[in-house]
Parts: structure tokens; sequence; C-alpha cells
């Protein structure tokens, strides 16, 4: 089997330990075959601070909807507890000498939720409907260099790309490529995924009840052709209040929250019979610029906005320990990361800057936000007085989830006014952390702020096809250092954790660096 380690070193040992009371547990989901299945409850209780919006993974675009997603659907690859690359759906792959052809060799026996058979057939389907762009999908676009999709056998498929792939692996993991029952595909179109009955993989658990902003439920795959999940149901709970989710773990009427409070945490690591794990991840907190028109269109207002910014006030008092100030667009967690300092709060400098753009009054803009990220609303309000002080007023714009979601997809360059914008990301790797949301795009599907640079994106498309692991991290390293600061396309407020808060008598909730919480593994003590 042709396994490579992916491209990520992950800092997430000393971290667990220093957020976990117990030292012998890890973030990581332990081996079931090791767990008495008689002791256990039938139920764990997840409460999250929104609904997931797709179950769809070929056009799903928030992380409560991926770590859905990754219990019902697999993939031809995935990322080990090491995050090296190992096969999920396909027992053996290998590329052609002229590394344009991938073959797999696919897992057999296997039935999808439906009763439907997974074979080749289903996956050229599958991918046939995530590459069409004409099914405006969420990321198809990724997906183009994929020249052909070839059914070799009843259990071989292959794929033809334009060029050599050096993430062709990478891309095969990627959390958008989880295989669809081809019944659910000619059934429900692009409304796969809207739905319970529409929602239909191979995956360990699967869906039986979603009654939308209230409560989703995955009940345990018996026919699942690798290791069952040890616990029988998994409830979703959507709880979008902070101190009502709070309460509901402290009272145990949930097992376990995401999304954890900034002013509860410190007292939720302290609370006896809770326990709140952390985890170094590739995840930032960003206010984008909507670089769609002046003044934030010009390069020295966005780096003078850099400056106005003092990051550690901010993290100390508005979300104390939940991240770390960022030193590039690239989290340490990755190893393409590369540390260009971080920016240095200094308001002179960012007078200067404003002076040079022939802004030596300030001017007025505004800042876009919403209360579904943690402190929403409080970063907006901090950042809106930091730039006070350099003379940039601002109007705070606080919107609903869904609006703003839908103008992120929905607007053109002209149409989309929401200035100074916030944003989380955390790609699995270094491509998906930056090409889809910083190359140049004829709609903001992605690219929401419609940044653009000619260089960077030269950079980005060349590292697809950079066949040289060594020559690829130079690419992304140039690139960093371009939409960190000298082409600035957002303020890096803080590289985040991955975090949850649960009772002390759930195991082995498994808390990935890719800003998500699954239940692969997880049990509840009876």
């Amino acid at each position: 089997m042709k396994i490579r380690s992916i491209l990520l070193v992950l800092i997430t040992s000393i971290l667990v330990l220093a957020a976990c009371d117990s030292s012998d547990e890890t973030a990581k989901g332990n081996n079931n075959s090791d767990t008495d299945t008689n002791n256990i409850e039938e139920k764990i209780v997840f409460a999250a601070n929104t609904d997931v919006q797709s179950l769809d993974p070929h056009n799903a675009n928030d992380k409560t909807s991926s770590q859905v997603i990754d219990m019902i659907y697999n993939r031809l690859l995935k990322y080990d507890e090491d995050n090296n690359i190992e096969g999920d759906m396909a027992s053996d792959w290998e590329v052609s000498d002229d590394g344009l052809t991938w073959t797999f060799e696919l897992e057999e026996g296997v039935k999808f939720q439906d009763g439907s058979k997974f074979d080749a057939e289903a996956v050229k389907k599958s991918f046939e409907r995530l590459i069409d762009m004409d099914n405006g999908l969420a990321h198809s676009s990724n997906y183009q260099f994929i020249k052909d999709i070839e059914v070799i056998d009843e259990y071989v498929v292959a794929f033809e790309t334009d060029e050599p792939s050096g993430l062709f692996e990478d891309l095969m993991a990627d959390l958008s490529t989880f295989i669809i029952s081809p019944e659910a595909i000619d059934e429900y179109g692009n409304d796969v995924g809207k739905s319970a009955e529409s929602t239909i993989g191979t995956g360990q658990y699967e869906i039986t009840d979603w009654e939308k902003d209230e409560l989703l439920v995955l009940e345990r795959n018996e026919d699942y052709f690798d290791e069952k999940g040890i616990t029988k149901i998994i409830e979703y709970k959507t709880i979008p209040e902070d101190s009502t989710r709070v309460m509901a773990l402290e009272s145990e009427e949930v097992d376990v929250i995401d999304k954890v409070p900034a002013q509860d945490l410190s007292r939720l690591e302290e609370t006896d019979g809770i326990e709140v794990k952390k985890v170094a991840s590739t995840g930032q907190r960003m206010f984008r610029f909507d670089v769609t028109s002046e003044p934030l269109s010009d390069i020295k207002v966005r780096q003078a906005i850099l400056h106005a910014i003092d990051r550690e006030t901010i993290i100390d008092r508005v979300v104390p320990g939940m991240g770390e100030v960022p030193t590039s667009a690239l989290t340490p967690a990755m190893s393409d990361y590369i540390d260009l300092d971080e920016i240095p709060y200094d308001t002179e400098k960012a007078k200067e800057l404003l002076k040079e753009a022939g802004y030596s009054d300030g001017f007025e803009t505004k800042i876009t936000t919403t209360d579904r990220y943690i402190q929403g609303v409080e970063l907006a309000e901090v950042i809106g007085d930091q730039l006070k002080q350099v003379g940039i007023e601002t109007e705070i714009n606080v919107m609903e989830w869904g609006d703003i979601s839908d103008e992120w997809g929905g607007l053109t360059a002209e149409e989309f006014d929401q200035g100074i914008f916030i944003l989380g990301t955390g790609g699995e790797n270094s491509d998906r952390h930056l090409r889809p949301i910083y190359q140049t795009a004829d709609d903001n599907a992605r690219n929401h702020g419609y940044y653009s640079n000619e260089e960077f994106d030269e950079l980005v498309t060349d590292a697809l096809t950079e066949l040289d692991s060594e020559k690829r991290k130079e690419l992304y390293q140039r690139a960093q250092e371009i939409i960190y600061y000298e082409d600035p396309a957002a303020i890096y407020l803080y590289d985040q954790y991955t975090m949850v808060a649960q009772r002390d008598d759930v195991h082995d909730v498994t808390v990935s660096p890719f800003l998500m919480a699954t239940f692969e593994n997880a049990y509840k003590d009876n």
C-alpha cells in the first residue's frame, strides 16, 4: 500500500495534557476493541451552537456540518491518528509512472445504508457529481484537475488527471470527497443532504432523525464493514445560547459541548465532573477584507489596519485561553507553516501608512459579524474601538448566520458590501487552507472578499502540480508571506484550539486538529 505522510506537524500532546485533569487520556480516540460494551450508556448527547447547514459532503462548507458528515460517510483515503494517509474505502492504490493516472482497488462487500452496493460505479457516479460545475456545489472547483474517471473492474477505479499532482492523495482524503449512495444521487440530485432520508453513505453511523435547528440523531450502522461504533446513539442538540449550552452540560442534560464560551472556559476547567480538552489546530479566527472597493482595496490601508490591532489584548480580554497570537497565514500545526513573527501593534505606524495612502484624516467603514462565532460581536466591537484610535470610524453590522453565509456565496463583487467581516478557516492541508479561500475567482463562493493577487495565484496553482515536497513547501511559504502582510488578505486574530468540554464519565471523544469533534470511539460509563 502506498501511504504517504500528510504534510502536517501536530503540536497536540502537551496542550492536551495541560488542558485535561486526567493525564492518561489523549485527544484521539482509542481502539474500541478494548472497551467493555456491557458497562456503557446507550447514548451520548452532544450540544452545538448551531444546526448543520448541509449533510451533502460535496457542498457543506462549515465544521459543524463536517463533523456529522464524517460519521455518516466514507471516502477513498483518510488520515490516521498520526495524520498519515491511509486507505478508507480503498484497500490499495498506485499512480502511473507519468503521474497522471491514479488507480484504486476498493473494499469489497460494502453496502450503503440504503442497501445499495458500493463498487467502482458508485465511486465514479459520486465523483462525477462532485466535479460537475453545473451542479453549483461548493467544492467542485477544487477537483477540475480530474480529467476522467474510468471503471476498470467491479472494484477497481482509475482517475486520470490533467497534470501530475503532488497533492492527489491529500485531496482524496479531503472531507469533500465522501462517497454518496448512487441511488440517493439519482433520487435527490442536488437535494442530497437536505433531509435525513436524502443523507446516505456507508459510514459507521446513519442518520435516523433530523428536526432542523433542534435535534439530529445518528444510530450505529450495524452493517458497517469495519469496526462498529461503541455507542449506539449519538444525539446532536442545537443550543445556540452559550449560557444555556453550558448549563445543559453542568446539569448533565448533555454530555459534550463544543464552541466553549470564552467567558466560561476557566471556570469549566476547574469544575468537578467536567473536563476540557484542547488541541492545537489548523484553524484561525480572522476578519477578512472586502477588497471590492476603496479604501480597503488599497494595500497600505490594509497594512495600516494590521498595525492598529492589538491582538494580545484582544485574546487576553475577549477570548482568554482560546488560542495564540498568529505569526503567519497558516498555523504552527501545519508543516508548510513559516514563522513570519507577530505583526506589531503600532498606532504611529498605522497612521503613517494611512497618510501615505491619502487617508490622513481616516475614513469610515463597516465591520460585519455574527454571533455564530465565539465572541463574534465582542471581537468586532473591540476591533472597532482600536481602529478608532488611528482615525478609522466603524459601523458594527451584526447579521444572522444564514444571512451572512448567503451573502458570502451569492453576491457579485459589485453587490458585496461587508467591509471587514468575520471568518474562520481550518483546511485539512495547505492547499485547502490557502487556494480556495484567497485565489482570484469570478464569484465569492469561497473567496468571499474577492481578494486577488497574481503572484499568489501562480504560487498556489504551481503547488498543485509540484511533486517535490520541499519545492512545494517553498511555494506555500512564499504564498503566506504575501497574504499575511505584503498584500494583506485578512486580520489574523488568533490561532485556534479545537476544544470541547465534556462530562468526565465520557471517554475517547476524538478532538481533531481540523476543528472537529467526532464520536467513532466514544463511550459513556453506565
